[in-house]
C-alpha cells in the first residue's frame, strides 16, 4: 500500500511540472520576409509568414541558432520548416528545407 501511494505521489508531481513547460511545434510552409541579426553576432532570426495562414500581413520572428543555416536562407523564398516555442520564449527553428 506504502509502495502504491509513493508512486501515486511521484504520478502527481511528474504531471504537474511537466504541465509548466507548454511546448508548440510547428511544421509548415513560410514565406521568408526578412533576416536580422543583433549587433553583437550573437542571435541571428528570421521573419516570415505561412501564405496558408496569416499572409503576408502578419509576419513572425524566428531564432535560427546555427548561423550558416541563417547564411543559406534566403529572403523572398518559400521553405518547408519546423519552429518550436517553449511558454513566452521566441519561436526557434528547428530544421528548414528549401520548396523547389
Amino acid at each position: 500500500m506504502k509502495r502504491l501511494l509513493g508512486l501515486l505521489i511521484i504520478l502527481m508531481l511528474l504531471t504537474l511540472t511537466s504541465c509548466g513547460q507548454i511546448q508548440n511545434s510547428i511544421s509548415s510552409i513560410i514565406i521568408v520576409t526578412g533576416k536580422g541579426h543583433s549587433e553583437d553576432n550573437k542571435e541571428y532570426w528570421i521573419t516570415a509568414y505561412d501564405p496558408n495562414k496569416e499572409g503576408k500581413t502578419n509576419p513572425f520572428k524566428v531564432i535560427v541558432e546555427e548561423v550558416m543555416v541563417w547564411n543559406l536562407i534566403e529572403e523572398n523564398k518559400e521553405y518547408f520548416s519546423t519552429y518550436a516555442k517553449e511558454g513566452e520564449s521566441p519561436w526557434l527553428l528547428e530544421q528548414i528545407e528549401f520548396v523547389k
